[in-house]
């Protein structure tokens, strides 16, 4: 005990001042990286061709740099390209918004998302126009608007949903080309052969693989508040925060092995994730049910059976099968690699609950992320029907 409260204040202490001298990093490896190699840090002055010493502090200019310029690359084609698409496919931008009715009619704003933005029972909305002193059509016109303003978000969620497509397919391609020749790619016991002395050099392609991810999901915590509101909002902010913690530590104490796997796996189920969405909100509904079982078998092979069969187990098992460290940075890495595990988890529940539903024949409307959502509607408020392509 005495032992662990000693520990603890060691961590407060030590990690207020790690990323401003690197020599305080020595201390996150532990007693037995001391053991055997003293004080002596793994890293050098000098480096071999097209690779790198990791140095998070260094980094940080490139790191912020990144994040702006993911910022500006996404604006540009949300704005030129991505609206574009989903004007092609007959995705029309409302200029209706919910918050101009909340002023005038609350109380019938309010009634229709009790309903969930579905039309309200006759006698409810009969009682609420009486009070109002409005006609029951005028009544339903109103209704109709509401739901309508409601909808004007579909264009905003698809061209939101292609810029991740475009992001996260071309990071999963990138990623399995830098990759593919490396050992540790197909045997992750590889990733920790020689560590840290031996392979605390990165290289530069793997580098550039952190930095870009890196900037991105910095890039994501703040643009999430601009973003379509989902129910899951807090998940995936907390999702972006162990991301960005995971990747700076993994980069920091150059284990880029295991993080570019990180990387690669979860990149590789959103591309269809994100596909799905894309053709569920174009109502492509024949292929957004094909996509789903897609995205539901990548996801449920990469992040429920590699990710822990795999990943967790070289973290946790063959690291100390290689070098059997005691450190804290492996502990504190281990943490966030079993708190995205159990966000998989909360995900895969989403899934299973979204299959459950299917199987009963019941419809599926917006996504396994998004709110619940109103039948779609044209800007006279008439339904409009789904394609069924």
């Amino acid at each position: 005990n005495e032992y662990k409260s000693y520990l603890s204040m060691e961590i407060l202490q030590k990690s207020i001042r790690i990323f401003s001298n690197p020599s305080d990093t020595l201390w996150w490896f532990g007693t037995n990286y001391h053991s055997q190699y003293g004080n002596q840090w793994p890293g050098k002055d000098t480096t071999s061709p097209g690779h790198r010493n990791p140095s998070l502090t260094n980094s940080m200019p490139v790191i912020l740099s990144m994040a702006v310029l993911v910022t500006m690359i996404r604006w540009f084609y949300e704005k030129f390209i991505g609206s574009t698409i989903a004007t092609a496919m007959g995705i029309k931008k409302s200029k209706l918004h919910e918050e101009a009715y909340v002023n005038k009619y609350p109380d019938l704003v309010a009634l229709v998302r009790e309903h969930n933005y579905k039309t309200p029972p006759k006698a409810a909305l009969n009682s609420l126009c009486v009070k109002l002193g409005i006609k029951l059509s005028e009544g339903h016109k109103w209704v109709s608007k509401i739901q309508l303003s409601k909808l004007s978000s579909r264009h905003t969620k698809f061209v939101e949903s292609s810029w991740r497509f475009v992001f996260y397919t071309s990071m999963f391609v990138y990623g399995v080309v830098a990759l593919w020749d490396e050992d540790y790619f197909w045997e992750t016991i590889k990733c920790w052969e020689g560590y840290p002395h031996e392979i605390w050099e990165i290289k530069e392609k793997i580098h550039w693989y952190y930095m870009i991810e890196l900037g991105y999901y910095l890039s994501g915590i703040i643009t999430q508040f601009y973003e379509v509101k989902r129910k899951d909002f807090l998940q995936m902010f907390i999702h972006h925060v162990v991301t960005v913690l995971l990747i700076g530590m993994s980069y920091m104490c150059s284990v880029t092995r295991i993080g570019s796997l990180v990387m690669v796996v979860h990149d590789f189920s959103d591309i269809s994730l994100e596909s799905c969405k894309m053709a569920k909100y174009a109502r492509y509904e024949n292929t957004a049910n094909a996509l789903f079982a897609a995205f539901g078998v990548s996801f449920f092979v990469s992040r429920i059976i590699y990710y822990p069969y795999y990943i967790l187990y070289s973290a946790l098992i063959e690291t100390h099968v290689i070098f059997g460290f005691d450190s804290p940075s492996l502990f504190v890495f281990n943490a966030l690699l079993f708190m995205l595990y159990i966000l998989h988890w909360y995900w895969f529940s989403l899934i299973v609950r979204l299959v459950i539903r299917f199987i009963m024949q019941e419809d599926i409307d917006g996504d396994l992320r998004s709110e619940d959502e109103a039948p779609t509607t044209t800007d006279e408020g008439e339904a409009e029907p789904k394609k069924k392509n």
